[in-house]
Protein backbone atom coordinates (compact mmCIF):
# COMPACT_ATOMS: atom_id res chain seq x y z
CA UNK A 1 0.00 0.00 0.00
CA UNK A 2 1.39 3.39 -0.99
CA UNK A 3 2.00 6.24 1.43
CA UNK A 4 -1.00 8.32 0.30
CA UNK A 5 -3.31 5.31 0.50
CA UNK A 6 -1.96 4.41 3.97
CA UNK A 7 -2.45 7.99 5.09
CA UNK A 8 -6.06 8.10 3.88
CA UNK A 9 -6.74 4.73 5.51
CA UNK A 10 -5.18 5.93 8.76
CA UNK A 11 -7.17 9.17 8.81
CA UNK A 12 -10.43 7.54 7.77
CA UNK A 13 -12.65 10.61 7.98
CA UNK A 14 -14.55 12.63 5.40
CA UNK A 15 -15.43 16.28 6.08
CA UNK A 16 -17.23 17.63 3.01
CA UNK A 17 -18.25 21.03 4.46
CA UNK A 18 -15.04 23.05 4.48
CA UNK A 19 -14.12 26.53 3.40
CA UNK A 20 -10.84 28.08 2.31
CA UNK A 21 -9.39 30.33 5.00
CA UNK A 22 -9.01 34.00 4.21
CA UNK A 23 -6.43 36.47 5.44
CA UNK A 24 -2.67 36.81 5.27
CA UNK A 25 -0.79 37.44 2.06
CA UNK A 26 -0.75 35.25 -1.05
CA UNK A 27 2.34 33.26 -1.90
CA UNK A 28 2.41 34.76 -5.39
CA UNK A 29 2.42 38.50 -6.01
CA UNK A 30 1.85 40.49 -9.17
CA UNK A 31 4.85 42.79 -9.38
CA UNK A 32 8.25 41.19 -9.29
CA UNK A 33 9.26 37.64 -8.48
CA UNK A 34 11.92 37.92 -5.82
CA UNK A 35 13.48 34.69 -4.65
CA UNK A 36 16.74 33.71 -3.01
CA UNK A 37 18.26 33.47 -6.49
CA UNK A 38 17.96 37.14 -7.44
CA UNK A 39 18.18 39.10 -4.20
CA UNK A 40 21.42 38.97 -2.25
CA UNK A 41 19.85 40.77 0.71
CA UNK A 42 17.04 38.22 1.00
CA UNK A 43 19.54 35.41 0.60
CA UNK A 44 21.69 36.89 3.35
CA UNK A 45 18.79 37.33 5.77
CA UNK A 46 17.24 33.91 5.15
CA UNK A 47 20.54 32.05 5.21
CA UNK A 48 21.52 33.80 8.45
CA UNK A 49 18.34 32.70 10.22
CA UNK A 50 18.06 29.20 8.73
CA UNK A 51 21.73 28.40 9.34
CA UNK A 52 21.45 29.55 12.95
CA UNK A 53 18.38 27.36 13.53
CA UNK A 54 19.91 24.30 11.88
CA UNK A 55 23.07 24.68 13.99
CA UNK A 56 21.07 24.22 17.21
CA UNK A 57 20.83 20.51 18.06
CA UNK A 58 17.30 19.44 18.98
CA UNK A 59 16.86 16.86 21.72
CA UNK A 60 13.96 15.09 23.44
CA UNK A 61 14.11 15.47 27.22
CA UNK A 62 12.34 13.83 30.11
CA UNK A 63 12.68 16.54 32.72
CA UNK A 64 16.36 17.45 32.46
CA UNK A 65 17.52 14.02 31.22
CA UNK A 66 17.91 13.46 27.45
CA UNK A 67 16.04 10.52 25.93
CA UNK A 68 17.50 8.24 23.24
CA UNK A 69 14.39 6.63 21.78
CA UNK A 70 13.09 6.22 18.21
CA UNK A 71 11.20 9.53 18.24
CA UNK A 72 14.32 11.43 19.26
CA UNK A 73 16.35 9.61 16.61
CA UNK A 74 13.90 10.65 13.88
CA UNK A 75 13.92 14.33 14.79
CA UNK A 76 17.49 14.88 15.97
CA UNK A 77 19.26 12.70 13.39
CA UNK A 78 17.23 12.05 10.22
CA UNK A 79 13.56 13.09 9.93
CA UNK A 80 13.36 11.31 6.57
CA UNK A 81 15.74 9.16 4.48
CA UNK A 82 16.65 12.12 2.26
CA UNK A 83 17.55 14.68 4.93
CA UNK A 84 19.58 15.06 8.05
CA UNK A 85 18.13 17.03 10.94
CA UNK A 86 20.26 20.03 9.93
CA UNK A 87 18.95 19.96 6.35
CA UNK A 88 15.38 19.46 7.52
CA UNK A 89 15.23 22.51 9.78
CA UNK A 90 17.23 24.65 7.36
CA UNK A 91 14.73 23.84 4.60
CA UNK A 92 11.75 24.42 6.88
CA UNK A 93 13.03 27.83 7.92
CA UNK A 94 13.88 28.83 4.34
CA UNK A 95 10.26 28.03 3.35
CA UNK A 96 8.93 30.01 6.31
CA UNK A 97 11.10 33.04 5.49
CA UNK A 98 10.27 33.11 1.78
CA UNK A 99 6.66 31.86 1.62
CA UNK A 100 5.43 32.80 5.08
CA UNK A 101 4.70 29.18 6.06
CA UNK A 102 6.69 26.02 6.74
CA UNK A 103 4.87 22.69 6.45
CA UNK A 104 5.97 19.11 7.15
CA UNK A 105 3.83 15.97 6.87
CA UNK A 106 4.02 13.14 9.40
CA UNK A 107 4.18 9.75 7.67
CA UNK A 108 3.20 6.56 9.50
CA UNK A 109 4.17 2.91 9.24
CA UNK A 110 1.40 0.29 8.74
CA UNK A 111 1.25 -0.25 12.52
CA UNK A 112 0.55 3.48 13.13
CA UNK A 113 4.07 4.28 14.33
CA UNK A 114 5.67 7.55 13.18
CA UNK A 115 8.04 6.60 10.39
CA UNK A 116 9.25 9.87 8.86
CA UNK A 117 8.56 13.61 8.51
CA UNK A 118 8.60 15.13 5.01
CA UNK A 119 8.90 18.82 4.15
CA UNK A 120 6.00 20.07 2.01
CA UNK A 121 6.06 22.71 -0.69
CA UNK A 122 4.18 25.63 0.94
CA UNK A 123 2.70 26.59 -2.43
CA UNK A 124 0.89 23.23 -2.51
CA UNK A 125 -0.69 23.46 0.94
CA UNK A 126 -3.80 25.42 1.90
CA UNK A 127 -5.43 25.54 5.36
CA UNK A 128 -9.09 24.49 5.43
CA UNK A 129 -11.51 24.90 8.35
CA UNK A 130 -14.26 22.41 9.13
CA UNK A 131 -17.40 24.55 9.50
CA UNK A 132 -19.09 21.94 11.69
CA UNK A 133 -16.41 21.09 14.22
CA UNK A 134 -14.12 24.11 13.84
CA UNK A 135 -11.12 21.79 13.38
CA UNK A 136 -8.26 22.79 11.10
CA UNK A 137 -7.34 20.66 8.10
CA UNK A 138 -4.86 21.10 5.27
CA UNK A 139 -5.57 20.66 1.58
CA UNK A 140 -2.42 19.16 0.04
CA UNK A 141 -1.97 19.01 -3.72
CA UNK A 142 0.95 16.67 -4.52
CA UNK A 143 2.96 17.11 -7.68
CA UNK A 144 1.94 13.59 -8.64
CA UNK A 145 -1.30 12.20 -7.31
CA UNK A 146 -4.72 13.38 -6.29
CA UNK A 147 -5.53 16.10 -3.79
CA UNK A 148 -6.07 15.07 -0.17
CA UNK A 149 -7.26 16.58 3.11
CA UNK A 150 -5.09 15.98 6.18
CA UNK A 151 -5.96 16.85 9.76
CA UNK A 152 -3.78 19.52 11.37
CA UNK A 153 -2.45 17.01 13.95
CA UNK A 154 -0.58 15.24 11.17
CA UNK A 155 1.00 18.41 9.71
CA UNK A 156 3.75 20.44 11.36
CA UNK A 157 3.05 24.09 10.55
CA UNK A 158 5.20 27.04 11.62
CA UNK A 159 3.97 30.37 10.15
CA UNK A 160 6.06 33.53 9.88
CA UNK A 161 3.50 35.82 11.49
CA UNK A 162 -0.24 35.48 11.13
CA UNK A 163 -3.22 37.82 11.09
CA UNK A 164 -5.77 35.00 11.46
CA UNK A 165 -3.88 32.29 13.35
CA UNK A 166 -3.87 29.87 10.41
CA UNK A 167 -1.78 31.30 7.56
CA UNK A 168 1.46 33.25 7.75
CA UNK A 169 2.17 36.61 6.12
CA UNK A 170 4.66 36.39 3.28
CA UNK A 171 7.63 38.58 4.30
CA UNK A 172 8.89 38.85 0.71
CA UNK A 173 5.63 40.40 -0.43
CA UNK A 174 5.90 42.93 2.39
CA UNK A 175 9.28 43.98 0.98
CA UNK A 176 8.03 44.05 -2.61
CA UNK A 177 8.08 47.84 -3.16
CA UNK A 178 11.45 48.21 -1.44
CA UNK A 179 13.03 45.49 -3.56
CA UNK A 180 11.46 46.91 -6.73
CA UNK A 181 12.90 50.36 -6.06
CA UNK A 182 16.35 48.97 -5.20
CA UNK A 183 16.37 46.87 -8.37
CA UNK A 184 15.46 49.89 -10.52
CA UNK A 185 18.25 51.98 -9.00
CA UNK A 186 20.79 49.22 -9.59
CA UNK A 187 19.63 48.80 -13.20
CA UNK A 188 20.03 52.53 -13.78
CA UNK A 189 23.54 52.43 -12.32
CA UNK A 190 24.48 49.52 -14.59
CA UNK A 191 23.27 51.44 -17.65
CA UNK A 192 25.34 54.44 -16.62
CA UNK A 193 28.37 52.19 -16.25
CA UNK A 194 27.89 50.82 -19.75
CA UNK A 195 27.93 54.35 -21.15
CA UNK A 196 31.37 54.92 -19.68
CA UNK A 197 32.96 57.77 -17.76
CA UNK A 198 33.29 61.26 -19.37
CA UNK A 199 31.49 59.97 -22.43
CA UNK A 200 29.63 63.18 -23.27
CA UNK A 201 30.38 66.87 -23.92
CA UNK A 202 28.40 70.09 -24.12
CA UNK A 203 29.25 72.83 -26.66
CA UNK A 204 28.09 76.39 -26.08
CA UNK A 205 27.73 78.96 -28.94
CA UNK A 206 27.34 82.73 -28.45
CA UNK A 207 24.20 82.94 -30.63
CA UNK A 208 21.50 80.83 -32.19
CA UNK A 209 22.88 78.78 -35.06
CA UNK A 210 21.11 77.34 -38.02
CA UNK A 211 20.98 73.65 -38.73
CA UNK A 212 23.85 73.75 -41.22
CA UNK A 213 26.01 75.85 -38.89
CA UNK A 214 25.45 73.42 -36.01
CA UNK A 215 26.33 70.42 -38.13
CA UNK A 216 29.47 72.13 -39.45
CA UNK A 217 30.55 73.23 -35.95
CA UNK A 218 30.14 69.69 -34.54
CA UNK A 219 31.97 68.17 -37.50
CA UNK A 220 34.88 70.58 -37.11
CA UNK A 221 35.03 69.89 -33.38
CA UNK A 222 35.07 66.12 -33.80
CA UNK A 223 37.67 66.26 -36.58
CA UNK A 224 39.99 68.40 -34.46
CA UNK A 225 39.38 66.15 -31.44
CA UNK A 226 40.32 63.03 -33.41
CA UNK A 227 43.35 64.59 -35.15
CA UNK A 228 44.85 65.76 -31.85
CA UNK A 229 43.68 62.74 -29.81
CA UNK A 230 41.84 65.15 -27.57
CA UNK A 231 44.96 67.06 -26.57
CA UNK A 232 44.45 70.31 -28.56
CA UNK A 233 41.13 71.76 -29.63
CA UNK A 234 40.61 75.05 -31.49
CA UNK A 235 37.25 76.67 -30.82
CA UNK A 236 36.26 79.69 -32.93
CA UNK A 237 33.69 82.51 -32.63
CA UNK A 238 33.31 82.23 -28.86
CA UNK A 239 32.37 78.53 -28.87
CA UNK A 240 33.14 76.70 -25.61
CA UNK A 241 33.11 73.00 -24.75
CA UNK A 242 32.53 71.29 -21.42
CA UNK A 243 32.63 67.62 -20.51
CA UNK A 244 29.95 65.83 -18.50
CA UNK A 245 31.65 63.79 -15.80
CA UNK A 246 29.48 60.68 -15.40
CA UNK A 247 30.38 58.54 -12.41
CA UNK A 248 29.74 54.81 -12.89
CA UNK A 249 28.32 54.66 -9.35
CA UNK A 250 25.68 57.13 -8.27
CA UNK A 251 26.21 58.44 -4.75
CA UNK A 252 22.51 57.86 -4.07
CA UNK A 253 23.00 54.15 -4.70
CA UNK A 254 24.71 53.68 -1.33
CA UNK A 255 21.84 55.43 0.44
CA UNK A 256 19.30 53.21 -1.31
CA UNK A 257 21.26 50.08 -0.35
CA UNK A 258 21.41 51.20 3.27
CA UNK A 259 17.66 51.86 3.36
CA UNK A 260 16.99 48.47 1.75
CA UNK A 261 19.20 46.71 4.30
CA UNK A 262 17.40 48.49 7.10
CA UNK A 263 13.95 47.51 5.84
CA UNK A 264 14.94 43.87 5.25
CA UNK A 265 16.41 43.78 8.76
CA UNK A 266 13.19 45.21 10.22
CA UNK A 267 10.93 42.72 8.43
CA UNK A 268 13.06 39.72 9.43
CA UNK A 269 13.78 41.18 12.89
CA UNK A 270 17.55 40.93 12.34
CA UNK A 271 20.12 43.39 13.73
CA UNK A 272 21.25 45.52 10.74
CA UNK A 273 24.93 44.80 11.38
CA UNK A 274 24.31 41.15 10.48
CA UNK A 275 23.35 42.33 6.98
CA UNK A 276 26.44 44.51 6.55
CA UNK A 277 25.18 47.81 8.03
CA UNK A 278 27.66 48.76 10.76
CA UNK A 279 26.72 52.45 10.98
CA UNK A 280 24.95 52.09 14.34
CA UNK A 281 26.98 49.26 15.83
CA UNK A 282 28.03 49.97 19.42
CA UNK A 283 28.94 46.52 20.76
CA UNK A 284 32.32 45.92 22.35
CA UNK A 285 32.51 42.21 21.52
CA UNK A 286 31.22 39.70 19.01
CA UNK A 287 29.54 37.81 21.85
CA UNK A 288 27.27 40.77 22.58
CA UNK A 289 26.30 41.02 18.91
CA UNK A 290 25.44 37.33 18.77
CA UNK A 291 23.51 37.57 22.03
CA UNK A 292 21.33 40.31 20.54
CA UNK A 293 20.66 38.13 17.50
CA UNK A 294 19.75 35.14 19.66
CA UNK A 295 17.42 37.06 21.96
CA UNK A 296 15.64 39.28 19.43
CA UNK A 297 15.62 37.05 16.34
CA UNK A 298 16.13 33.39 17.16
CA UNK A 299 14.37 32.99 20.53
CA UNK A 300 10.84 33.59 19.16
CA UNK A 301 11.55 31.29 16.20
CA UNK A 302 12.96 28.51 18.37
CA UNK A 303 10.02 28.80 20.76
CA UNK A 304 7.56 28.44 17.86
CA UNK A 305 9.29 25.28 16.60
CA UNK A 306 9.55 23.76 20.08
CA UNK A 307 5.86 24.29 20.83
CA UNK A 308 4.80 22.87 17.45
CA UNK A 309 6.98 19.78 17.96
CA UNK A 310 5.68 19.27 21.48
CA UNK A 311 2.09 19.65 20.31
CA UNK A 312 2.22 17.45 17.21
CA UNK A 313 4.83 14.80 18.13
CA UNK A 314 4.04 14.20 21.81
CA UNK A 315 0.83 12.97 23.37
CA UNK A 316 -0.88 14.75 26.24
CA UNK A 317 0.27 12.00 28.61
CA UNK A 318 3.89 12.40 27.48
CA UNK A 319 3.78 16.16 28.01
CA UNK A 320 2.28 15.72 31.46
CA UNK A 321 5.07 13.26 32.25
CA UNK A 322 7.65 15.99 31.52
CA UNK A 323 8.70 15.08 27.97
CA UNK A 324 9.61 17.99 25.71
CA UNK A 325 11.73 18.90 22.70
CA UNK A 326 14.36 21.56 23.18
CA UNK A 327 16.85 23.31 20.88
CA UNK A 328 20.28 23.93 22.36
CA UNK A 329 20.77 27.66 21.73
CA UNK A 330 24.05 27.67 23.64
CA UNK A 331 25.67 25.66 20.85
CA UNK A 332 26.02 28.77 18.64
CA UNK A 333 26.86 31.19 21.45
CA UNK A 334 30.62 30.95 21.62
CA UNK A 335 32.35 33.39 23.95
CA UNK A 336 35.97 34.46 23.63
CA UNK A 337 38.58 32.39 25.44
CA UNK A 338 38.93 34.73 28.45
CA UNK A 339 35.17 34.95 29.02
CA UNK A 340 34.65 31.21 28.60
CA UNK A 341 37.45 30.47 31.05
CA UNK A 342 35.84 32.78 33.61
CA UNK A 343 32.46 31.08 33.14
CA UNK A 344 33.97 27.61 33.57
CA UNK A 345 35.88 28.77 36.66
CA UNK A 346 32.72 30.03 38.33
CA UNK A 347 30.77 26.95 37.23
CA UNK A 348 33.18 24.61 39.00
CA UNK A 349 33.41 26.74 42.15
CA UNK A 350 29.61 27.03 42.29
CA UNK A 351 29.06 23.25 41.89
CA UNK A 352 26.73 23.51 38.88
CA UNK A 353 29.33 21.84 36.65
CA UNK A 354 32.02 19.28 37.28
CA UNK A 355 35.54 19.36 35.78
CA UNK A 356 34.70 16.29 33.69
CA UNK A 357 31.61 17.99 32.23
CA UNK A 358 33.68 20.98 31.17
CA UNK A 359 36.34 18.73 29.68
CA UNK A 360 33.63 16.88 27.78
CA UNK A 361 32.44 20.18 26.27
CA UNK A 362 36.00 20.73 25.03
CA UNK A 363 36.15 17.20 23.55
CA UNK A 364 38.67 16.16 26.19
CA UNK A 365 38.62 12.85 28.09
CA UNK A 366 37.56 12.72 31.73
CA UNK A 367 40.14 12.57 34.49
CA UNK A 368 41.29 9.06 35.41
CA UNK A 369 39.87 7.48 38.53
CA UNK A 370 36.73 9.63 38.46
CA UNK A 371 38.39 12.47 40.36
CA UNK A 372 36.73 15.04 38.12
CA UNK A 373 33.20 13.65 38.30
CA UNK A 374 32.28 15.05 41.71
CA UNK A 375 30.79 18.55 42.12
CA UNK A 376 32.87 20.97 44.16
CA UNK A 377 31.98 24.10 46.10
CA UNK A 378 34.09 27.07 47.08
CA UNK A 379 34.88 27.35 50.81
CA UNK A 380 35.69 31.05 50.74
CA UNK A 381 32.64 31.75 52.89
CA UNK A 382 32.91 28.80 55.31
CA UNK A 383 32.24 29.48 58.99
CA UNK A 384 35.20 30.29 61.24
CA UNK A 385 34.46 27.31 63.50
CA UNK A 386 34.59 24.89 60.56
CA UNK A 387 37.77 26.43 59.15
CA UNK A 388 39.64 26.31 62.49
CA UNK A 389 38.35 23.10 64.09
CA UNK A 390 37.03 20.77 61.38
CA UNK A 391 38.76 21.54 58.11
CA UNK A 392 42.26 20.39 59.18
CA UNK A 393 40.90 16.97 60.10
CA UNK A 394 38.93 16.68 56.89
CA UNK A 395 42.00 17.55 54.82
CA UNK A 396 44.06 14.97 56.76
CA UNK A 397 41.97 12.12 55.36
CA UNK A 398 39.16 9.88 56.40
CA UNK A 399 40.77 8.85 59.71
CA UNK A 400 41.65 12.43 60.52
CA UNK A 401 38.15 13.51 59.72
CA UNK A 402 36.74 10.71 61.91
CA UNK A 403 39.06 11.70 64.73
CA UNK A 404 37.94 15.32 64.48
CA UNK A 405 34.30 14.26 64.65
CA UNK A 406 34.98 12.04 67.68
CA UNK A 407 36.77 14.86 69.44
CA UNK A 408 33.91 17.22 68.82
CA UNK A 409 31.43 14.58 70.03
CA UNK A 410 33.15 14.23 73.46
CA UNK A 411 33.69 17.97 73.75
CA UNK A 412 37.50 18.11 73.38
CA UNK A 413 39.43 20.79 71.53
CA UNK A 414 42.38 20.36 69.19
CA UNK A 415 44.83 20.05 72.17
CA UNK A 416 42.89 17.19 73.74
CA UNK A 417 41.50 19.16 76.71
CA UNK A 418 37.93 18.52 77.89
Amino acid sequence: MGFIARLKSFLGRDTPQKRELKGGRPVFWKRGDYTLKNSELLFSAVSRISNALSAMPVQLYSGSAPLRDDLNDILSFSPNPNMTSCQFFKTMEACRDTAGNAYALKAYAPDGRLERIDVLDPQRVRPVLDTDSGELWYRITPENGEEMLVHSYHVLHVPFISVNGYTGVNPVSVLQDTLDYSENIQSFSVEQLKQGVNAKAVMEAPANLGEDQRRRMIADFMQTYRETSGNIMLLESGVTAKTLNLSPIDSKLFEVEKITRSKVAMVYNIPPHLLGDYSDTSFSSQEQQMLEFLMLTMLPIVTAYEQELNKKLLTSEQRKAGLRFKFNMDSILRADAATQAEVDYKAVRSAWKTPDEIRGERNLPAFEGGIGSQPMISQDLATLEYTVKQKPGVLAGKDGGKHAEDERAVGTDSDGRK
